[in-house]
């Protein structure tokens, strides 16, 4: 038979149903929560009940510290008095102070503090501001016990040891590689003309010296021509006073005829330095006196090939006898790094044709904060990892300058890094990041990140009384102030507080802390107002 048809009455309680029910859910779940409370009379679970500590069957229960009351060091007057208060250390920002006072040490006996620990902790402190404590917080007289050793392992706690590593404590910036200024030459031809030949090309190594182009300019054939006339000349004027002076002074020649011979004599030896200068101004040194009894079509052989060396004279020679060409130098050793001409090409005095730079050493400009750049200083080393370096050494440079200024955009300010380059490693563009280095330490006292408990008035670390492992011994740990210093991404410093090898609460100290909270609920941590 066919299905009848929902009648509206049915169609009704469905709808009403579905929406009754949520609130008849959360109905339900409010009277749970009330029989649930009424029974345990509102009690929250104990961290003795979240860490497996519960009560033992006719214990007394210490319910403020989480263990039996007869063991409760905190409560039971006697049993585990504090040790001697020495009070807070100026010097070091923390209570109780393991410098100045090693005794108070967790450790089987009395460590030895040496001069250089305390040079470790005054380089520290004088590097970089450091969180402070306050001197009125009471947590370090506070103990965090466990009922047992099983207690706190079910609990999850781990230990550490806080242990001496070096660091390395920087300021961190981004920069750039590019080549040294004052190493790099910017060559321009001295004369107009055109490119005859060019001897050196992009990436090849030059000596200073070296013949980089050659290139055919008239002035150069005009300025040796001029050298040339002048020699030419001072020889006749200088022959021709000669001639006149024992003449005048017989009184065969008269006196003016003498002085207009010495006259021209003089103009012609002026003339033949200037020639001489104006070539030596181009790069061509050359002295008038070597040629003194040279005849003078041999000068011009001489001089054709001025400036070129022994081995490209021939090969000019082979092409061309004209009398124009002019090398370009290199002013120092490097590479070749950039060669904008080719042969053929005309060019001036104001287009720059090569460049030479000596890239055994690099500059890395940094760019670093506003904030940061007040601790910066000449001289300072830094280490610097490129880009693309992952998993080689740091190179080590050191800084050669600080701007006076701050980008008006970015806020930060340059600073300038020498960088060695003697195996060819670094390439100029490229980019990395540099490590400014405030403070090298060989033997900072290091912890994890997490044994580290910042309690808003003080920074703390919790460590493991010295007879935790005796059969016997109340299983509880230290609060100890910390002054805390360098922090990576796993460890932080600690420069005073807590000495090596002393055992550390780590993984899952936060369940320590939390017991401290507890404690410290409605009394504060003893700090007020300093």
């Amino acid at each position: 038979m066919p299905a009848m048809a929902e009648t509206p009455v049915h169609a009704s309680e469905r709808s009403f149903l579905r929406r009754a029910l949520p609130t008849a859910l959360i109905f339900a779940a409010l009277v749970a929560l009330a029989a649930w409370g009424h029974h345990t009379h509102w009690r929250v679970p104990t961290f003795a009940e979240l860490t497996g500590q519960g009560e033992a069957e006719g214990v007394g229960w210490c319910d403020a510290h989480n263990v039996p009351s007869d063991e409760c060091i905190e409560c039971k007057e006697g049993l585990l008095p504090l040790g001697k208060d020495y009070g807070w250390c100026k010097v070091h920002g923390v209570a109780e102070c393991p410098l100045e006072h090693p005794e108070v040490a967790e450790l089987a006996s009395t460590p030895t503090v040496t001069p250089a620990d305390f040079e470790r902790a005054e380089r520290a402190l004088a590097t970089l501001p450091r969180t402070e404590n306050s001197m009125r917080c009471q947590l370090h007289t506070r103990r965090i016990q466990f009922a047992s050793i099983e207690a706190m392992e079910k609990a999850g706690v781990d230990i550490s040891i806080a242990a001496k590593r070096p660091v390395v404590e920087a300021v961190e910036a981004n920069g750039e590689v590019i080549y040294d200024q004052t190493r790099m030459a910017h060559l321009a031809s001295r004369v107009k003309g055109a490119v005859w030949s060019v001897q050196k090309q992009i990436g090849e190594p030059v000596r200073a010296g070296d013949v980089l182009a050659v290139i055919d300019s008239a002035e150069i054939g005009a300025a040796k021509t001029e050298l040339l006339k002048a020699i030419a000349e001072l020889r006749l004027r200088h022959a021709n006073f000669d001639r006149i002076r024992p003449l005048a002074a017989t009184g065969a020649a008269p006196g003016k005829q003498l002085r207009e011979a010495e006259a021209a004599f003089e103009q012609a030896t002026i003339r033949l330095r200037s020639a001489e200068q104006a070539l030596v101004n181009l790069g061509l040194p050359v002295r008038a006196s070597d040629y003194e009894q040279v005849p003078t079509e041999r000068i011009a052989d001489a001089i054709q090939f001025l400036g070129l060396p022994a081995e490209l004279v021939e090969k000019v020679r082979a092409r061309s006898a004209s009398s124009n060409m002019f090398p370009l130098r290199a002013p120092l050793d490097g590479v070749v790094v950039n060669c904008e001409i080719v042969p053929g090409e005309v060019i001036d005095t104001a287009t720059t044709l090569m460049e030479v730079s000596d890239v055994r050493t690099l500059w890395l400009m940094l760019s670093v904060r506003l904030e940061d750049a007040k601790y910066v200083s000449l001289g300072q080393p830094v280490l610097f990892k490129p880009t693309d370096s992952a998993g080689e050494a740091d190179i080590r440079g050191k800084v050669s300058w600080i701007s006076t200024a701050a980008d008006e955009q970015t806020r930060t300010v340059k600073v300038r890094v020498e960088l060695p380059n003697a195996d060819g490693r670094l390439r100029a563009n490229t980019f990395g990041t540099g490590r400014i280095v405030l403070r090298e330490e060989p033997a900072a006292v290091l912890v994890p990140n997490e044994a580290v408990h910042n309690e808003g008035c003080c920074n703390v670390v919790f460590v493991r009384d010295r007879n935790f492992l005796r059969e016997g011994s109340p299983k509880f740990f230290h609060v100890r102030k910390v002054r805390l210093g360098y922090k990576d991404a796993d460890s932080t410093e600690i420069i005073a507080g807590l000495m090596p090898g002393e055992v550390i609460a780590a993984k899952n100290s936060v369940v320590l802390e939390a017991q401290l909270l507890k404690n410290q609920l409605g009394a504060g941590c003893g700090c007020g107002k300093d």
